[in-house]
This record gives C-alpha cells, structure tokens and sequence, in this order.
C-alpha cells in the first residue's frame, strides 16, 4: 500500500468523509477558522488590556490630584485651626484688656472722686481760713496773741489761758467783747508785732 492509500484510509477512519459528505473541505480551511477567531480575542484581549492600562493611567493620575487637593484641605484645614486659635488668644486677650481697662476706669472714678472730695475740702478750708482774718486783725490791733492752726483752728492766749475757736463767729463774739484799744502800755497787753504768733506755734 502506498503513501496516498494509507492517507486515504485515514481519513476515513477518523470520520473526515461523514464531514465531507455535504460538502468537501478544503485543506487547512478549520485551522483557519480557529486561527481567526483565536487572533480576534486576543485582539480583543489587547485592545481591553490597552484601555485598561489607559484607564488605570488615567486613575493613576486622578487619585495623585485627589491626594493633591486633599493634602491642601488638610493644609488649608490646619490653618483654619491655627487661625481659630490664634482669634480666640486675641479674644481672650481683648477680654483681659477690656477687664483691666474696666478695672483702670472704676480706679480712676475713685481717684477723681477723692481728689473732687479733696479739692471741696481744701475750698471749705481756705474759706475757713478766710473766715478768721478780720478776727486775727482785731486781735492783733488789740495786741492779743493768736494762731491759725492747721486746717482752721484759732488758738488765742488771754489772761493766762489758751483758748481754740474753730468757729469764726464764736471767736467774733469773743474779740467783741474785749476792752477796745488795749495798747502795749495797758496791764497785759501785747505789742502788735509780737500779737500775731506763727502758724505752727
């Protein structure tokens, strides 16, 4: 048997006449088919994989700017909070300072309350005071010793005695009720410059 008979026989042995019953096919024709229809899913394959990596590129690229904004939002977050912080030392701050410029306030008040107080005093002193120098010229013309004591009390000595009138017009009605002209030469009387004691006598 020949070469060509041993391939026919094993064609017909495998079934391929049932095949080619309807119609003959050509050699290599499945291997084709096959062929094809591999090549076009693994084109497909490729293709989807290139999109893919396209894709996952463009991921890539996306998620790296998010990682971006959101570092940012963080940063940006932080700040806010240093900011919030540092409005909130300033309001503390204000708060303090308006308290102690409250405080200076109600102390200057006082202050000005007490040196207005002070300053009616020192008036009513010096009217007090004032009160007193037509009685110490009397006294001085009637050549009877006197001081004006600190704020306003007249100390008179008469006779041998000490007398004080912190009253201008109780010391008034004393004076009037001297003897008139009592000179330097009369018993007990005074010289007129040595009449007027010192202050601080």
């Amino acid at each position: 048997m020949g070469k060509a008979d041993k391939r026919q026989a094993k064609l017909s042995f495998s079934g391929g006449e049932k095949r080619g019953a309807t119609s003959d096919p050509r050699p290599g024709d499945a291997d084709a088919e096959e062929g094809s229809s591999e090549m076009s899913v693994r084109a497909m394959f490729m293709e989807l994989k290139t999109s893919l990596a396209g894709k996952d590129a463009k991921l890539d690229h996306v998620t790296e700017r998010l990682d971006r904004i959101r570092a940012r939002v963080d940063d940006h977050d932080a700040r806010f909070e240093t900011l919030e912080t540092r409005t909130s030392e300033i309001e503390d701050a204000r708060s303090g300072a308006r308290e102690q410029i409250a405080q200076m306030e109600r102390l200057l008040e006082v202050i000005r309350n007490k040196n207005e107080d002070l300053e009616a005093r020192s008036r009513r002193v010096q009217a007090q005071r004032r009160a007193f120098l037509p009685i110490k010229r009397l006294l001085s013309q009637a050549g009877i010793g006197f001081a004006l004591l600190y704020p306003a009390k007249l100390r008179v000595r008469h006779e041998g005695k000490v007398l004080y009138f912190t009253d201008p017009k109780q010391a008034n009605k004393f004076v009037r009720r001297l003897p008139k002209q009592r000179g330097a030469g009369a018993p007990g009387g005074v010289s007129p410059e040595n009449a007027s004691l010192s202050d601080n006598d």
